[in-house]
Parts: structure tokens; C-alpha cells; sequence
């Protein structure tokens, strides 16, 4: 039986506590959203469903999810794919 879909909340390029600094940005694998903040869903199964983009900081991340998971019933809107 599947669990409950649920958030992961991350900083991109860093362990869970890590504070980016220049010198882990100048590591050699740093992108240009090095330690920015970043979500992603995941299904009951364990698999992500969905992404969102870099937030600078935290609390913009975490207000956006707070808007995402209060949405309840959504009007879906068909567009043009280019």
C-alpha cells in the first residue's frame, strides 16, 4: 500500500546542516544555484513527482509550498506547448 505523498526540502549542493560558503561554491562542481533552496514532491511510492526552482532563501521556498499544498480543487488550463 502506497503512503502519503509528501515534500523534501533541500539546499542544492549540500549535506543537511552545511552552510554554503565560497569555498564549497568554488568546489568545482558548484552551479549557479549552489546552497539555494529547492523542493520536490514525492508520490506514496517514493518517487518525485514534481520540482520547483531555486529560492534564495528558505522562508520564500517554504511560503511557496504553504500556498502549493492549500490549493485544494484546481481549474486546469490547456496551452499551447510552444
Amino acid at each position: 500500500m502506497a503512503g502519503k505523498p509528501y515534500f523534501q526540502i533541500y539546499r542544492e549542493g549540500l549535506k543537511v546542516g552545511e552552510q554554503a560558503s565560497l569555498l564549497n561554491a568554488l568546489g568545482g562542481h558548484a552551479s549557479p544555484t549552489h546552497g539555494q533552496w529547492r523542493w520536490r514532491l514525492v508520490g506514496g511510492n517514493g518517487e518525485p513527482m514534481a520540482y520547483g526552482e531555486a529560492y534564495t532563501t528558505k522562508a520564500a521556498m517554504l511560503a511557496t509550498l504553504d500556498i502549493i499544498s492549500g490549493l485544494g480543487p484546481t481549474n486546469y488550463f490547456e496551452i499551447d506547448g510552444r
